[in-house]
């Protein structure tokens, strides 16, 4: 088996691979389609802070239930199609609801939790096992490359919803349509990704590591071409605790700063089209930084880009801080577009180096369960964030802003002193254990 995981990794490119990279980008972009309908519900619901916080709580529960059960029974196509029924159920509850009731009462507003519940769940049970399939089917080669061009597709969706928003309410001057028409756009993606994902290969490493040889060589013919290089190994530095510790903490602070900046920030202390505007600008700004971070870790020590997205971050943070200082909230608008567009770039710098790492730093058989695991602690700080910075000025909220930005640019620098380099090594060495010291 350790031949059929080396003749993956040195693989050339192939169709099989393309449709794999089709599904999951599909799959991130309904994700970024569905991170703008908690602002559009939370508006839609007539600013029902409950709504908000709740609409966010669900999402561990996905990463975690549904990453095990890939890891366990589902499989990656099986899981699959658990998350997208679950988010075509979620939709329409949430559709329903908003047509019958027009967002209001409290009826309502639990009918819509309810759909939002089981679409959070689906479409963040989708996250880990996205990365894990992505991880374990790609040569080693565009490995990288991969792991941050399909997750971009969250902030090209994020970025469509964002513009389905702003036109829906410029050309009708209503939250209920608006919501509504971004709910319609998500169904048709969400149809398009069934399409697709029907016709892919299950994951190779999963089944070898379920001792289905003979289906892992069958699924294997169509992923497996002449060699475009040879793949190299590597000995990891830190265990596996460590390893999880450092993505927990990377992710606490570029989970936080991204919906904070790009979301809460919009929704707290403007309102309007200057909302959607702000959401915009800021899921632009991560879209095209995609395209340079899918290629620097190629062409860098992963340790250094990890250094340069996360200590970048917390500098671009800087200017932001001193024009709301000196201008106040409205004085500053027209600096802050282009300074939230750059400190999006380096939010979308850090977001590559999770998507890199969370997938190729565990070992197949806990793979998803552990991205799931990572991603737990961000969420739910998320969540009780929303509530606690709910009655902070501006002022304060943009200074916990920097804070978060220094917890990941010092985890950054511990990592490029202890950790190692994770470019076009063969996975199983990358994920392996920490070797025992010598005696």
């Amino acid at each position: 088996m350790e031949e059929l995981a080396r003749r993956l990794d040195s693989s050339r490119w192939t169709s099989a691979h393309g449709l794999i990279f089709t599904s999951t980008s599909l799959g991130m972009f309904i994700w970024g389609l569905e991170a703008m309908i908690g602002p559009a519900g939370y508006f839609a619901f007539h600013r029902s802070l409950a709504f908000l916080i709740a609409f966010y709580a669900f999402d561990f529960i996905g990463d975690i239930a549904i990453g095990r059960l890939s890891d366990t029974t589902l499989a990656r196509k099986g899981a699959f199609y658990v998350t997208m029924s679950l988010i075509g159920v979620g939709l329409l509850v949430l559709g329903l609801d908003l047509v019958i009731t027009a967002g209001r009462g409290l009826i309502a507003v639990l009918a819509g939790l309810a759909g939002a519940a089981v679409m959070k769940i689906g479409i963040e049970g989708d996250v880990p096992v996205s990365l894990a399939f992505l991880a374990e089917n790609t040569p080693a080669k565009y490995r990288n490359r991969v792991l941050v061009l399909s997750p971009n597709f969250n902030n090209i969706g994020g970025a469509v919803g964002a513009a389905v928003l702003y036109l829906t309410y410029t050309s009708t001057n209503s939250y209920l349509y608006a919501a509504l028409a971004l709910l319609v756009a998500t169904a048709v993606a969400l149809a398009v990704t069934f399409a697709v994902r029907a016709t892919m290969p299950e994951s190779v490493r999963w089944l070898m590591t379920k001792g289905m040889s003979d289906r892992a060589s069958r699924e294997a013919s169509a992923l497996v071409s002449q060699p475009s290089e040879q793949v190299s190994s590597v000995s990891p530095t830190v265990g596996i605790g460590g390893r999880y510790a450092f993505l927990a903490l990377l992710g606490l602070s570029q989970y936080l700063t991204f919906g904070l900046m790009a979301f809460t920030i919009a929704y707290f202390y403007y309102s309007g089209a200057t909302v959607y505007f702000i959401q915009l600008v800021a899921l632009l700004g991560a879209s095209i930084a995609g395209v340079p971070a899918a290629f620097l870790p190629d062409i860098m020590d992963t340790r250094n880009f990890t250094l340069l997205a996360y200590v970048g971050g917390f500098l671009s943070m800087i200017p932001i801080a001193l024009a709301l200082r000196y201008l106040g909230s409205q004085g500053f608008l027209s600096l802050f577009y282009p300074l939230l567009f750059l400190n999006m770039v380096f939010s979308e710098l850090a977001w590559a180096v999770r998507t890199i790492y969370e997938p190729v730093l565990f070992p197949t058989h806990i793979r998803a369960t552990m991205i799931g695991l990572v991603r737990a602690v961000p969420i739910a700080s998320y969540d009780v964030s929303l509530y606690v910075t709910s009655s902070w000025s501006e002022w304060q909220f943009v200074l916990f802003n920097i804070a978060l930005w220094g917890v990941g640019a010092a985890t950054s620098v511990l990592w490029r002193l202890r950790g190692y380099d994770t470019r076009r090594a063969l996975l199983e060495s990358v994920s392996s254990p920490r070797p025992a010291a010598p005696l």
